[in-house]
């Protein structure tokens, strides 16, 4: 879009093939066309093409996935949509339309926004693996989108941001530099004997979601690695293995 970098849809576990082929025609029609399928149930092409009709060309070149990491690994920022919260879902959901000034933001990378199983949604894990939510408002007494349907309001919403120009000079660390660098961080701290009521993990996850929603560019994420390694040093004498 624009040379703003690359917006992937990740369907995750569809059940329905129509909803896959629907899904590619909402993307199409907004300009996006990467598509990646987390693998549940086997997907009909032949069922999903019926629906995808002029977006055959998105079915056809989607990347089919194993699991969750094939689809996200190189993402920079990772969106999942979602209409349940709860102790274990994230601190708090951006509107599609915050969601699209974050993205505009990134500049030239890549993007990947989750979108659940048509019954369930994502589930705690998958969520856990964004870093950030986006939530659709929708009436309380009937608030459940059709799964094409959020890819629609998505796709329209970034097409509306991503069509403006955005003063970003540099394209932020992608999704493993940003595992590494809040790893490095929980361990730094760690090392000076700092102990979180609800485990390293949870605190790598926190970490991971506020490094990735602050698009940092490689010299910032090599700083803050560094001044992590001196605090490490503070008790150790010697800082740890970045």
């Amino acid at each position: 879009m624009n040379g703003q970098g690359d917006v992937r849809f990740v369907l995750v576990r569809p059940r329905d093939p129509r909803n896959v082929g629907a899904a590619c025609r909402a993307m199409k029609t907004m300009g996006f066309t990467s598509l990646a399928v987390v693998l549940g149930p086997l997907i009909d092409l032949e069922q999903a093409g019926v629906l995808a009709h002029h977006a055959r060309d998105v079915l056809e070149g989607a990347l089919f996935c194993t699991d969750l990491e094939q689809a996200i690994g190189d993402a920079a920022l990772i969106a999942g949509t979602t209409r349940r919260r709860g102790r274990r879902r994230k601190y708090f959901a951006l509107f599609p339309e915050q969601l699209a000034a974050r993205v505009a933001a990134c500049g030239p990378a890549t993007v990947a926004v989750l979108f659940g199983n048509e019954e369930t949604g994502l589930t705690d894990a998958e969520l856990a693996r964004c870093n950030l939510a986006v939530t659709i408002p929708a009436s309380p007494g009937f608030p459940s989108l059709n799964l094409s349907h959020a890819v629609q309001v998505i796709a329209y919403e970034l097409a509306r941001a991503l069509d403006r120009p955005h003063p970003t000079p540099f394209a932020p660390i992608a999704g493993r530099q940003v595992d590494d660098l809040a790893s490095l961080m929980v361990r730094s701290l760690a090392a000076i004997g700092f102990r979180n009521p609800r485990g390293l993990q949870n605190l790598t996850v926190f970490f991971r979601d506020i490094v990735a929603r602050a698009g940092l560019s490689p010299g910032e994420a090599h700083r803050l690695g560094v001044v992590f390694r001196k605090i490490a040093g503070l008790k150790t004498g010697r800082g740890i293995d970045p």
